[in-house]
């Protein structure tokens, strides 16, 4: 059967060190059913996976002949990079010329619903092209990528698109972040946080790439992967919210005119479309952008004088003013169909197991128990 383990041929993950590349790392040395190489770009990728002992490789996602030594013999390549947005195309380019010179016969390119934007369109579903106007140089990045590797022809390399939504799970940014502004009381949803809320369980995205990994004869194609559950932005905040400890009343409700781009946020935009400006910035410490965010702040809005109480207010980003304006889930049962040992597990388990790990991680109201 395809959803048992079978590979016998190892899998390559290019951007091993991301946080999907190290779940699937983790998982593969604890069930041992599954031979990975995880590839990195540079030596210091490597402290986040040095807990499961996993042997690394080096090779650069642009540059395909670091990467034919370590892919050959692989039965699928599958690309977890994480780099400027302006490099997506690029590097898949040189990752597909890679698996066609090392005789790869699969190649899974991760993608994402963020192609669509807020999905407005009625009608969408897998094989829609995404072309509608779009704000972030990620999605325009990630829908070059698609557009070429669509282009291609099919064979000898086979090519896998996914499309998955946001991805949450212990230790994921999008479980974390909505956690701490809770605890923080600076959590807010637009519109009563009536948007679609598009989430995949990192767990149940890794149930994807392991049915593709165990097919004698997987196929070209391109996927919208997804939860089985459609919830809304408030029903994601309310449960986390549950985990944590928190009353879901002290969320803030934003309008849709709550969100005005900031001087601070324009320069920084127009900073990050200058190519000299993004070398630098490529090169600077953590500290160095530290002290010249402050700097900006301190020049377009100076410090206050006088002591002020401090009343915790969110701020209020762009991303997250779009996301939440989503307007519908995207369709995403054309994988199962195809593959249909795929077997998703359930928001509410999901969640259960996301609370207890944000608990032991210190995410929860010491006052939830008093």
């Amino acid at each position: 059967m395809e959803g048992r383990p079978s590979v016998t041929k190892p899998i390559a993950i290019i951007g091993a060190a991301s946080f999907v590349g190290a779940r699937i790392v983790e998982r593969a040395e604890l069930l041992g059913d599954m031979p990975i190489i995880p590839i990195v770009r540079s030596p210091r990728s490597q402290g986040r996976l040095a807990r499961f002992g996993a042997r690394l490789a080096l090779g650069d996602a642009g540059d395909a002949a670091s990467l034919i030594p370590h892919i050959k013999g692989c039965r699928m390549v599958v690309n977890l990079t994480l780099a400027d947005d302006r490099r997506i195309l690029g590097d898949v380019q040189a990752m597909y010329a890679a698996c066609q010179e090392a005789e790869v016969p699969l190649f899974v390119h991760m993608s994402s619903a963020e192609v669509f934007g807020r999905a407005e369109e009625p009608g969408l579903n897998d094989e829609s092209v995404a072309d509608s106007p779009h704000w972030m140089a990620y999605a325009h990045g990630k829908r070059a990528a698609e557009t070429w590797l669509r282009s291609q022809p099919d064979g000898p390399v086979r090519v896998v698109i996914l499309r998955p939504g946001l991805v949450w799970g212990p230790g994921a940014g999008w479980l974390v972040d909505p956690a701490q502004a809770l605890l923080d009381g600076t959590a807010y949803l637009f519109n009563e946080g009536r948007g679609i809320c598009n989430l995949i369980h990192v767990d149940n995205l890794m149930a994807h790439l392991v049915q593709l990994a165990n097919s004698p004869n997987p196929r070209s194609g391109v996927f919208n992967i997804a939860d089985a559950e459609t919830h809304t932005w408030a029903d994601f905040y309310g449960a986390v919210a549950h985990e944590v400890g928190v009353d879901p009343s002290t969320i803030r409700m934003l309008s849709e005119s709550a969100f005005q781009e900031s001087r601070l946020q324009t320069i920084r935009q127009k900073i990050s479309n200058i190519a000299p400006a993004r070398a630098v910035k490529r090169r600077m410490s953590g500290d160095t952008k530290g002290w010249i965010k402050q700097a900006l702040r301190d020049r377009l809005s100076p410090p206050i004088s006088e002591p002020q109480p401090i009343t915790p207010e969110p701020a209020v980003s762009k991303q997250l003013w779009w996301l939440q304006g989503t307007a519908r889930k995207l369709p995403s049962t054309k994988f199962a169909e195809r593959y249909p040992d795929l077997r998703l597990q359930p928001f509410t388990e999901l969640m259960s197991a996301s609370g207890r790990w944000l608990r032991y991680a210190g995410f929860e109201n010491p006052d939830a128990h008093a």
